[in-house]
């Protein structure tokens, strides 16, 4: 089997005067490989994937090419593919219909047929899109209405009924109703071949405020280059990550043509016109996709709107965790809140896919202007720290309120410090810089640290003895001060060392437990000039000792002379006696 089917493409491009390069049917899975230029002039049934890879380019040439259900064509970044007055039509096109889910009388989902026979009596039988059912869905005819239940049922119409007629459907709490098939015969009969009867695919019947639903009959991926005119492509789905150029060109059941990266670019120009698009938007694009639609190219049309732009995976990045915020004026969504996690980040909406611009149909009439562009905005509603916690008189760190962008990572760092060594001096008792210091007595220090940031920080100092990285004795153990935006401040502290010899500081800032980076907010570490302790030199000492030597020679003096007193005392009382 798989040697015919090989056989058969062969006999089709041979007739089409066209010579195969080599390799142009890959050994496994038998695709189409085409890597140099090639033109298709004869109709053909395609039923093997086509590969347009290493800069070759095919051309579909005056040709109508029905492509069977699965086939994908493929165009690398290198190669390109054009659809001169051609058509590419799916086998089986997506065939089934869904609502929009609207209950207003205006907007209500409808399907239509035609009923010549006035003399006899009408009945159309509706069939759902499975696994859904008919179960709550009310039906509208003229001025009747009727429930319907099941995976089908029908309405039968009094004699009478003729022409055109409209058949309207809501589901239960504006649930979207769908239809897969629908069958329209004489009443309780099963004749099929009747004047007026008819049955087949929803989507083949005439429709309104209804998409076509199902899987595309066909898929054309392009990141390379597409370009089409005077064509019609029919139940075939097209993901661009390329350029597209679609001029004087029917789409039919193909929208939304969807580009799947921002570089990706979309010209629509003529009459192109598309019809039957498969979701409320005929054209999808990323954020910053490019997109040219023409002054005489239409859209679908009622409720699908002519292109909408996406952003999927947006996340804040902050330099602090658990930071809380609010967005407000994104589509269909009043507000968002959330915080940031053990990482800083916070993805918008879960990292969910969101819309973000909208090109209105023009049949339009419930939105102003032709296109909505969103216009979100973050309030920072938490941003606490240990340098800037509440009653600190400092306010929320991260800028209070910005415009959201539609970049993928959004950095807020604005309205936070940015702290940073400036110096660290020992100052003598004259209040000038001195290089030693007394054993026992403390010598005080400046620590001068800016803010080279935009909003103000309360931040504390710890310093280690350099030589041996043991916590410096100091007073008050961790000194600290307010440094406001832009400004500069001197930390003041003593510093006592119990060790002779040349040493020095080492000081760091105590940053934050909140950061996701302990330098997010600046600080790091610097070292003081060397000090050199020593002991009391003697001429120092001699004021304080001489008088307690005074001190020492009075009393002992007058120990001497009350003792010399005593003794004679003592010899007198003993000669008096004699």
């Amino acid at each position: 089997m798989n040697g015919r089917r090989t056989l058969v493409v062969c006999m089709v491009l041979i007739s089409a005067g066209m010579v195969l390069p080599p390799g142009a049917l890959a050994e496994s899975g038998e695709d189409i490989i085409i890597e140099s230029d090639m033109t298709w002039e004869q109709d053909m049934t395609l039923s093997q994937n086509v590969r347009v890879i290493n800069g070759g380019s095919l051309t579909f040439s005056n040709v109508q090419v029905t492509l069977e259900n699965g086939v994908d064509i493929f165009v690398d970044p290198t190669s390109s593919i054009t659809i001169d007055n051609s058509g590419l039509v799916a086998a089986e096109p997506p065939s089934g219909l869904v609502g929009y889910g609207y209950c207003d009388e205006g907007n209500r989902s409808g399907i239509k047929v035609e009923w010549p026979d006035p003399g006899r009596r009408m009945e159309i039988v509706l069939t759902t899109i499975e696994p859904s059912s008919l179960d709550g869905v009310t039906a509208y005819f003229g001025d009747d209405s009727e429930s319907l239940s099941g995976a089908n049922d029908s309405i039968v119409f009094d004699l009478g009924t003729e022409g055109e007629i409209w058949v309207d459907l809501v589901g239960p709490l504006c649930y979207p109703p769908s239809l897969s098939d629908v069958r329209v015969k004489r009443a309780n009969s099963e004749i099929s071949d009747c004047q007026g009867c008819q049955s087949g695919s929803a989507a083949d019947f005439g429709h309104r405020n209804m998409m076509v639903h199902g899987d595309p009959g066909f898929t054309m991926t392009i990141e390379g280059e597409m370009w089409s005119n005077g064509s019609r492509l029919v139940g075939g789905q097209i993901a661009n990550a390329g350029r597209l150029s679609i001029n004087d060109t029917s789409l039919d059941r193909v929208g939304p043509v969807i580009l799947t990266s921002d570089d990706a670019a979309i010209t629509l120009s003529g009459t192109t016109h598309f019809t039957n698009s498969t979701d409320d938007h005929d054209v999808r694009t990323r954020a910053y996709s490019s997109i040219e639609w023409g002054d005489n190219v239409s859209g679908s049309g009622g409720l699908t709107d002519k292109w909408e732009r996406r952003l999927a995976g947006q996340r804040l990045s902050f330099e602090a965790i658990y930071v809380a915020y609010e967005i407000t004026g994104m589509h269909n969504t009043p507000s968002y809140s959330n915080f940031s996690n053990l990482d800083g980040v916070s993805f918008v909406k879960g990292g969910g896919e969101r819309v973000v611009e909208i090109a209105w149909s023009d049949d339009n009439t419930w939105e102003d202007g032709a296109i909505w562009t969103e216009q979100a905005v973050v309030t920072i509603t938490d941003y606490r720290t240990a340098w800037n916690p509440d009653g600190s008189g400092i306010g929320d760190y991260g800028g209070g309120q910005f415009p959201l962008g539609w970049q993928s990572d959004v950095v807020v760092d604005q309205e936070t410090p940015n702290v940073g060594w400036v110096s660290i001096t020992t100052v003598g008792d004259d209040g000038n810089s001195t290089d030693t210091a007394v054993l026992g007595d403390s010598v005080a220090v400046e620590a001068v640290i800016a803010n080279s940031g935009t909003a103000a920080a309360i931040l504390a100092i710890d310093c280690n003895v350099t030589s041996t990285g043991i916590a410096a004795e100091m007073s008050p153990t961790w000194p600290n001060a307010m440094i406001g935006a832009g400004g500069e401040e001197i930390i003041h502290f003593t510093w006592r060392n119990s060790v002779i010899g040349e040493d020095s500081l080492t000081c760091r800032a105590l940053t934050p437990t909140q950061l996701v980076d302990d330098l997010a907010y600046g600080g790091g570490e610097m070292s003081s000039g060397a000090i050199t302790w020593g002991e009391a030199e003697e001429e120092e000492n001699l004021p304080h000792t001489l008088p307690i030597m005074l001190a020492l020679v009075v009393g002992i003096a007058i120990a001497g002379y009350v003792a010399v007193n005593r003794m004679n005392e003592v010899d007198e009382e003993g000669r008096s006696q004699e």
